[in-house]
């Protein structure tokens, strides 16, 4: 159920335009992104990954699927979604991290709300925007740079931006 509705989400993003209609606001979407991720690092007792490669099922402790870097995107998208995510490792992990979070919620109901974790960057993407790694750094199409030195301390208690409009 949650990985069909995950496939779907990724499969109906207009990929024409991907990395063409980013705007300031794509940066409020990476800022929630990186604020929920340090979030969740603080109420679970793990160490803190990179925001660029995130695993929400290993950090919670659980060995199901493969790594991350072993999940070939082909086996659930279209080659021209999978060109387009290439482009951007980022992109890359956190559409195999979402995917194998909804195939483990398929399994393990009690973990919905970690969903919410990767929705801001899949929200980015939706509205053609493009966010990379780079520079010890995330870049934002057409919005700025998060320097990540210091970033789970940064965002672990800082405010909520409502990204409901957006």
């Amino acid at each position: 159920m949650y990985i069909e509705k995950a496939m779907k989400r990724i499969n109906d993003i207009d990929w024409n335009n991907y990395g063409k209609l980013g705007d300031r606001f794509d940066g409020d979407l990476v800022y929630e992104y990186l604020r929920k991720l340090a979030k969740f690092y603080k109420e679970n007792p793990t160490k803190p990954l990179a925001p660029f490669y995130v695993d929400v099922v290993r950090s919670l402790g659980y060995e199901f699927d493969r790594e991350l870097t072993d999940i070939s995107l082909s086996e659930f998208f279209e080659e021209r979604i999978v060109e387009n995510l290439l482009t951007s490792r980022m992109a890359e992990y956190t559409i195999k991290g979402y995917i194998k979070l909804s195939k483990f919620i398929d399994e393990n109901s009690d973990y919905t709300e970690y969903l919410e974790i990767y929705d801001p960057l899949i929200r980015v993407l939706e509205r053609g925007g493009e966010f990379q790694y780079k520079e010890r750094g995330i870049i934002v199409q057409n919005s700025g740079f998060f320097p990540l030195s210091n970033w789970c301390n940064d965002f672990r208690n800082a405010k909520p931006i409502d990204i409901s409009n957006i």
